[in-house]
């Protein structure tokens, strides 16, 4: 699966809740008290953070042929925590509410994600990916844990979430399980059947960072930053699919030329 990472739009609000929404009503089938019923039509601090987020640009949309398959954020720490971690926590780019599609689940993509963040991580200067989960999410943690994500603390807060509560009311937050791994880290285990060792993850992270680094572009002007930094991720991606093609995968070629 060949997938694009990139900021999400103000405009596109709506689709990163609906992807949210997805995953946190999978969350309540599954008996999973992590998330809320629902982050869309609510009025409280989560709602306010993801917003403050889009248009501050930390959330990443991953999309798979134009479609949006999975939303991540990447941003500086929560402040609720920051206390935690062992080393500075201004030393780290941070990951909240990763979530992928049902219908693209299963595939590797969080894994794809989880590499491309943390060479995001090592080419921003940081020395750690890190993230919070659920205290009592096992499943979760040990998601992570596979994934090279060390458990360095544990961290019980609460806070006054204001909106959907009572002013003064307070709520203990269920997340606090602080995880890291050191940044420019690659997870080099697949559950691809065509990408056994992980190789191809190492490629198409590298060509989804590569592609992340363009600048603005600028209607109806050539920039040659652009230009070199899109042949380079085809280069990159063009390794990845040769290392699946050598597993046994099948790219079909589609002409869009006419006769």
């Amino acid at each position: 699966m060949l997938i694009r990472i990139e900021p999400a739009v103000p405009d596109e609000s709506d689709a990163v809740f609906s992807v949210l929404d997805e995953a946190a009503a999978w969350l309540q089938d599954q008996g999973i008290k992590q998330w809320p019923a629902q982050f869309s039509g609510v009025d409280d601090w989560r709602a306010e953070r993801i917003n403050a987020h889009i248009e501050a640009g930390h959330v990443w949309v991953v999309r798979s042929r134009d479609e949006i398959a999975a939303v991540v954020t990447l941003a500086g720490p929560d402040p609720d925590y920051a206390h935690g971690w062992p080393t500075d926590a201004d030393d780290a780019l941070y990951i909240y509410r990763m979530a992928v599609r049902r219908a693209h689940a299963g595939r590797g993509l969080g894994t794809h994600i989880l590499n491309w963040a943390s060479a995001r991580a090592a080419a921003l200067g940081y020395s750690w990916l890190r993230l919070d989960c659920h205290r009592d999410n096992e499943s979760l943690q040990h998601y992570y844990e596979r994934a090279g994500f060390e458990r360095v603390g544990t961290v019980v807060t609460s806070i006054d979430p204001g909106g959907s509560r009572p002013s003064g009311q307070t709520y203990t937050r269920g997340s606090g399980a602080l995880y890291q791994r050191a940044a420019g880290t690659v997870q080099i285990g697949s559950d691809d059947p065509y990408d056994p060792t992980g190789e191809a993850a190492v490629w198409q992270a590298a060509s989804e960072l590569v592609n992340s680094v363009k600048s603005d572009d600028v209607e109806s002007v050539v920039d040659p930053w652009n230009t070199a930094l899109e042949q380079a991720s085809r280069v990159l991606d063009n390794e990845a699919r040769g290392v699946r093609q050598r597993n046994g995968v099948w790219y079909r070629v589609i002409s869009g030329s006419t006769s």
